[in-house]
């Protein structure tokens, strides 16, 4: 299975769109997005339904009442905002196996560049006018799908003190670096880990253990191991307890996108692995899940979806990653 397949060129517009839409910080530039999205659509003959949230309970019952209604109205379910909105509107439309789109608004934003979308929501909604289905490859850990990437460990820290950085010092990709070299500096546990894959079971000591879906993401360190996502795999991070200084030059190694397999950290293709922590006493784990973090029971089941993601993509979009 490739990560995106194609289900034909044909248009197929949608009866309705259904929109979850992250309206972060002011309630006034909330208004404005929430009007440009149903005018650009509305002015091109398409019927929209914008819910405006802030995350939380609020952003699961919208998620709940506006999958409901797509799923009765024959709809496409609709995230708009951050890698970690769009993560949780497309996990309801997987599992109600309907159409999703995106409108990426966030601070990296890898899913939608991924594919190639625009980050001005006014061209966004635009394109939405003529769309094709491509079924996109997602990963799952304990049947939680997930975007860009899944993690434990230093890794999941990082997200963790990054969207803390950001509720006080505002959303910028320079808060998030002063935000990880924050979580760099401190004193990181090692996780006693047992693996099993195709290869058998092994122990390994870990400080973080990342599982990537993003080929942009991928990329952007420089791993070779990219390609493995065109072939139907996942790929997996692993980082050993090492010396700070170690750490900081493999992080600066990264942030160059000249990563290299070594001691220091070894990057993998794989289809599923399962992670359970060697101390009885942890019998869960949190998990970053596409910059959101949650709390999971040991053990964790990584692997690709054997259910592709059905993603409404504007044309141009689909076919440049047809070629």
């Amino acid at each position: 299975m490739s990560s995106v397949e194609s289900t034909g060129s044909s248009p197929s517009p949608p009866r309705r769109w259904f929109v979850v839409m992250n309206a972060g910080s002011g309630r006034h530039a909330a208004r404005r997005r929430q009007q440009l999205i149903e005018t650009m659509l509305g002015e091109r003959g398409h019927s929209c339904r914008v819910l405006p949230v802030r995350g939380g309970r609020q952003l699961a019952e919208a998620i709940d009442q506006q999958g409901r209604l797509a799923l009765d109205e024959d709809g496409v379910l609709v995230g708009a905002g951050g890698d970690g909105t769009l993560n949780a509107v497309a996990a309801r439309a997987h599992e109600l196996d309907l159409p999703f789109a995106a409108l990426p608004q966030g601070t990296f934003n890898f899913f939608g560049r991924n594919l190639g979308l625009s980050e001005d929501l006014a061209d966004a909604a635009v394109d939405l006018h003529d769309v094709v289905e491509r079924r996109i490859q997602v990963g799952e850990v304990n049947g939680r799908i997930f975007l860009v990437n899944a993690s434990i460990g230093l890794y999941r820290r990082l997200l963790q003190d990054r969207e803390q950085f950001k509720r006080r010092y505002g959303r910028s990709r320079w808060v998030a670096l002063w935000a990880g070299l924050n979580t760099l500096f401190r004193w990181h546990p090692r996780l006693g880990l047992r693996l099993v894959d195709r290869d058998g079971a092994r122990v390994e000591d870990v400080l973080t253990f990342i599982a990537g879906n993003n080929r942009l993401q991928l990329a952007q360190l420089g791993l070779p191991n990219a390609d493995c996502l065109a072939q139907g795999l996942l790929v997996g991070i692993k980082l050993p307890p090492q010396p700070l200084a170690d750490l900081l030059r493999l992080a600066l190694r990264g942030l160059a996108g000249r990563w290299e397999n070594s001691e220091n950290g070894v990057a993998f293709g794989f289809h599923e692995l399962v992670i359970d922590p060697v101390s009885r006493r942890r019998r869960s784990l949190r998990v970053g899940i596409d910059g959101e973090i949650l709390r999971m029971a040991a053990p964790l089941h990584f692997r690709v979806s054997p259910r592709p993601l059905r993603m409404l993509l504007p044309r141009q979009c689909a076919e440049k990653l047809d070629r």
